[in-house]
């Protein structure tokens, strides 16, 4: 009993302060991945929550806890989006491009219409080497996040995927 008290408590310290901040993503992803794992603590079933633990996870160079999250979303989800572009993007990291693209590929029949899943293709595609088809990418990420806000998104992502 002792020990569910703590949990709920440590989870309204951590919602308030998650809204204190405007959005989760902006605290640290130590943080992050405590409160995901308090989430589905108190829902295992969450999906949601278990894509954004696994994006917590990735940026945290733990690729294989990530991986273990999005399978379990890809389990119970066969088509959900995040989970289909996560996978990518952790294979992405891993530069396993020709993997990366089978779960890319998923997730575009799904939203052709997500700019930083053009991103993933684009690097995707400059992991193996075809320099057009990365360009075009590129490109058409840029149609669909345009401006300086997009063009900076775009530049953040990149770097996210490609930075060791």
């Amino acid at each position: 009993m002792q020990k569910l008290f703590f949990t709920l408590f440590l989870l309204a310290v951590s919602v308030g302060s998650a809204a204190a901040h405007g959005d989760i993503s902006k605290l640290p992803d130590s943080v992050q991945i405590m409160q995901y794992k308090m989430l589905l603590y108190m829902d295992a079933e969450d999906t949601e929550t278990k894509n954004n633990l696994a994006m917590a996870y990735f940026r945290t160079k733990q690729l294989d806890l990530a991986v273990q999250e999005l399978e379990g979303v890809l389990k119970k989800d066969a088509k959900n989006f995040d989970a289909l572009d996560g996978m990518g993007l952790v294979l992405l990291k891993q530069k396993k491009a020709d993997e990366a693209l089978k779960y890319l590929e998923q997730a575009l029949a799904i939203n052709d219409k997500d700019a930083l899943l053009h991103v993933h293709f684009s690097v995707a595609y400059e992991q193996l080497k075809q320099a057009e088809q990365a360009a075009a990418a590129l490109k058409k990420a840029g149609e669909l996040a345009p401006g300086p806000e997009g063009a900076a998104a775009v530049q953040n992502e990149i770097k996210l995927i490609t930075q060791p």
